[in-house]
């Protein structure tokens, strides 16, 4: 019976059942624990009286019949009869070995009237207490005799304490004094009261041994003041052993992470001695700084026991990180570019790369350190090279080498053109004429180009088809190519970003040779019987002419000149001498040339014929006038076949004067030193050894100076000119008096006019009849005027003819 009680848990009543052997109700196959033993499971606490049979539940794991290994657990319940006291609560005590134990005995409600009588304490149920107290009132005892022990085993360390709570003393408790109690209280009215009590006297366990295992070194143990661990490698594994010592009942322990359970199973057992191996497979960097504790208890009434490591641990950097670095870099600018490192412990090293896979270059930067982050910056100066280069920027513990960490940006550079030109493939830069040539212009730049151009000799070409000029995309083609497009090509390039040309890339076109002039290949010589002359001939070539022939050709004969009368010139060029002794050896000498390309198609002429006078300049006219001068430009005539210059002479129109006489080697003139405000005659003649040509007449005026003006009264059609004399007549007299005024004047001035306008025609006449004789000038005009006026009034009726043809009105 007592083993029935020592071992089961009441769970509920059930009557008419005695104690017997456990029935087995059900098997299940399930994996067995290590040791073979009770599992008791915690019930329900019931009040209940009086004798009764109770239905105890319990497990057991019992081998398995066969040789598999395997355990069965037996799921039974035990019938047990249980003798309990008619009333009570049923509690569990603890107390610690060697402290004292508190035996509460509930008293409950009591009326005003009533009061407790005695109190007895039982153990075990036995039927003898162990304890008495007696509050009777009405004896002589001294409050020390109210108290009675009757236990040899208490005796000296148990005490009965009144008060709110009554309870039962026990100090020091020992194991011994482990056993059920039962206080019963008798009232002077009430019926007694009984509280069941179960002391349990716990033997704290030793202080929680901690021992490393692992991580490249001996086992080593961590006593309580060391509580550092570390650091660690990150992904490591780590084992640690918690043994604590001693312990009735044996302790529970676990492993705690900061304040939850991290490893509740113990892993051995003894009477001695409890472990639990916490065993982490990878640590990772959440058990940086991490406090772990062992926690060892058995009871409820003091603080568990523990001890406490805290993990430090070496980590990989967790981000490498360019921070907001730039979409595209703009060449010749210098950027700086930040990277961040952060998670790595100790500090990480950080390196810059920029290039490519095949060659790398590093990159020197400026790194700082903070608690948890490492900032690095670089200074990159933007080039064309760095175009789509890759600029790397990595952090690496060196404790961790196996793991770096980068991050990286492909560099976009935007810069201008970089242009070369190239001739097609198989093209030489040497070509003749009638080939065909083709270009290629090669562009480096970022963005592309929008336009490419194309020069010869820095003219633009044009796209045109029908000149056999072809511009299509870089390329450049010219079909059928000329002497005229040998010469320097460039190509030139334009982006977002600037403009660009090509290093000249000069064109060589050989062709056979061709007058120097193009676009006069014959030229006229004069020379006089006798008189020898140089004849030279210049021809254009690629390569030069390498040989020269001259043949003489008139109506009468054609024959080739000889060697002795040809000459080589300095210029490469070749010369002939010719002397005409009689008519008939005039005519014409042509010259031609030959290289290595071919003969010319069309030989250079020269006519040779007899001198004489030069011919009139052309294309004369007034270029410019001012109040004293005039300029004159001309172009030369023939000069007759000797050397001519040029004569410039000026006449006063009217008066037929010489004012200016000026020669030059060239027909362009500056007349200075006239008259201000009149007109004149320029003659311009060519002059050689044999005489001059025919004048060119021309007709000039200077102009007028501003202070030299005349002022006059006359009153022309338009003009509003209106003079009040203050006087007695009044306003009609004055009218009438400056009407008779402009009468008077006008009447003269019509009347010279009129004698200009006959001295003007006769003077055409004249011309007319005798142009080669010179020029006679006319009669001075007469009437008591000088020759400076009538030349003002005749040039005024030249340069107002419409005034008299408009009526005069006379107010």
């Amino acid at each position: 019976m007592a083993k029935c009680k020592a071992r089961c848990k009441i769970l509920r009543t059930s009557p008419n059942l005695a104690c017997n052997e456990g029935e087995i109700i059900n098997n299940l196959n399930t994996p067995a624990p290590s040791a073979v033993g009770f599992a008791s499971r915690v019930g329900i606490e019931l009040t209940i009286k009086g004798d009764v049979t109770a239905l105890v539940y319990f497990s057991l794991w019992i081998p398995s019949l066969a040789d598999s290994g395997e355990h069965l657990r037996a799921i039974a319940f035990l019938r047990c009869h249980v003798s309990v006291p008619s009333a009570g609560v049923w509690r569990r005590v603890e107390a610690v070995s060697g402290r004292e134990a508190v035996l509460p005995c509930e008293v409950g409600a009591v009326e005003n009237s009533d009061m407790l009588y005695v109190v007895l304490w039982y153990r075990n149920g036995e039927k003898e207490p162990i304890y008495s107290y007696d509050n009777r009132p009405g004896r002589l005892q001294v409050s020390e005799d109210r108290h009675l022990i009757k236990s040899e085993l208490l005796e000296g360390r148990v005490s009965f304490r009144t008060g709110l709570v009554p309870a039962l003393h026990i100090k020091p408790v020992v194991r011994r004094d482990e056993a059920n109690y039962t206080c019963r209280i008798d009232f002077r009215i009430a019926s007694s009261r009984r509280t069941h009590l179960s002391l349990h006297v716990v033997e704290l366990p030793g202080q929680p041994v901690l021992r490393v295992v692992g991580q490249g070194t001996t086992d080593g143990v961590l006593g309580p003041l060391q509580e550092g661990l570390g650091p660690l490698q990150e992904g490591t594994a780590l084992a640690i052993t918690c043994s604590v010592s001693g312990g009735v009942p044996p302790p529970k322990v676990v492993w705690k992470r900061q304040e939850k359970i991290l490893d509740p199973t113990v892993e051995s057992r003894s009477p001695t001695l409890t472990v639990n191996q916490l065993n982490i497979a990878r640590l990772t960097r959440a058990f940086h700084n991490v406090r772990l504790t062992c926690v060892a208890s058995n009871n409820n009434v003091t603080a568990p026991v523990e001890a406490s490591i805290t993990v430090t641990m070496n980590l990989r950097p967790l981000v490498t990180r360019l921070e907001a670095p730039p979409k595209g870099l703009r060449v010749g600018r210098e950027y700086e570019i930040s990277c961040i490192s952060a998670g790595s412990r100790p500090h990480p090293n950080i390196t810059w790369t920029l290039g490519n896979v095949a060659s790398l270059t590093p990159i020197t930067a400026n790194t700082e350190h903070g608690v948890n982050m490492s900032t690095s910056r670089v200074r990159v100066r933007a080039s064309r090279r760095h175009h789509g280069q890759r600029l790397t920027c990595t952090s690496l513990n060196p404790l961790f080498p196996a793991y770096p960490l980068s991050d990286s940006i492909l560099l976009n550079v935007t810069y201008p053109p970089v242009a070369t030109i190239e001739l097609g493939r198989g093209v030489s830069s040497v070509v003749e004429e009638g080939e065909d040539i083709y270009f290629n212009c090669n562009v480096d730049s970022n963005p592309p180009t929008y336009k490419i151009s194309w020069y010869h000799k820095d003219r633009p070409l044009l796209h045109a088809p029908d000149r056999r000029l072809v511009l299509s995309g870089n390329s450049l083609a010219l079909r059928n190519v000329t002497r005229h497009q040998a010469g320097p090509y460039k190509c030139a390039a334009s982006n977002v970003e600037g403009d660009a040309e090509s290093r000249p890339l000069n064109l060589t076109v050989n062709y056979s040779p061709v007058c120097s002039d193009d676009s006069s290949p014959s030229k006229v010589y004069a020379t006089g019987l006798g008189q020898g002359i140089n004849v030279t001939c210049t021809v254009k070539a690629s390569p030069n002419a390498a040989e020269y022939a001259w043949v003489f050709n008139n109506s009468v004969t054609s024959d080739r000149i000889s060697g002795d009368r040809v000459f080589k010139t300095p210029e490469g060029g070749s010369m002939v001498r010719f002397i005409a002794k009689v008519h008939q050896d005039y005519g014409t000498l042509q010259c031609w040339a030959q290289n290595s390309v071919g003969r010319m198609t069309q030989p250079c002429l020269f006519h040779v014929v007899p001198a004489g006078r030069p011919d009139q300049p052309m294309g004369c006219s007034v270029v410019n006038k001012t109040y004293d001068s005039l300029a004159v430009g001309c172009t030369p005539g023939f000069d007759g076949g000797l050397e001519q210059t040029f004569l410039a002479k000026v006449f006063e129109a009217v008066t037929g004067r010489s004012q200016v006489n000026v020669s030059s080697r060239w027909p362009n003139f500056t007349l200075e030193g006239l008259t201000p405000g009149l007109d004149y005659i320029i003659q311009v003649m060519a002059r050689n050894a044999l005489g001059n040509s025919d004048p060119v007449r021309l007709e000039a005026f200077t102009y007028k100076m501003a202070e030299n003006r005349m002022t006059s009264s006359l009153s022309f059609p338009g003009d509003e000119q209106v003079e009040e004399e203050p006087g007695e007549e009044g306003p009609a007299a004055g009218v009438l008096l400056g009407s008779l005024v402009v009468v008077a004047v006008l009447v003269l001035v019509l009347a010279l006019l009129v004698r200009c306008l006959w001295a003007r025609r006769g003077q055409e006449g004249h011309r007319g009849r005798g142009k080669s004789r010179g020029y006679a000038p006319p009669e001075k005009p007469g009437g008591g005027l000088s020759g400076s006026l009538h030349s003002a009034l005749c040039k005024l009726g030249r340069r107002i003819p419409e005034a008299l043809s408009h009526p005069i009105h006379v107010h």
